[in-house]
């Protein structure tokens, strides 16, 4: 009878060990699947970012240049009379 006992406590603490393996690696396989949608989700809202960021710093460089080109010259100094 112990001989039976012990397989079968054996047997229970296998069958126990494969449910729990089964269980984490399913686990596993939807956390992964999740992780990549979010990776997704973050890489377009970065690249709506850098677009926007591109767009506004060649907005500033036309209104640097357009600032520039307004910038009077200095205006010729008086001559002196001799």
């Amino acid at each position: 009878m112990k001989i039976f006992e012990l397989v079968s406590i054996i047997g229970s603490i296998a069958a126990v060990g494969i449910a729990l393996g089964a269980v984490v690696i399913g686990s596993n396989a939807n956390l992964r699947a999740e992780m990549r949608t979010d990776i997704r989700a973050v890489e377009s809202r970065l690249s709506a970012v850098e677009q926007r960021q591109a767009r506004t710093e060649g907005l500033l460089e036309g209104l640097r240049d357009a600032i520039v080109a307004r910038t009077p010259k200095d205006p010729p100094a008086p001559k002196e009379p001799t």
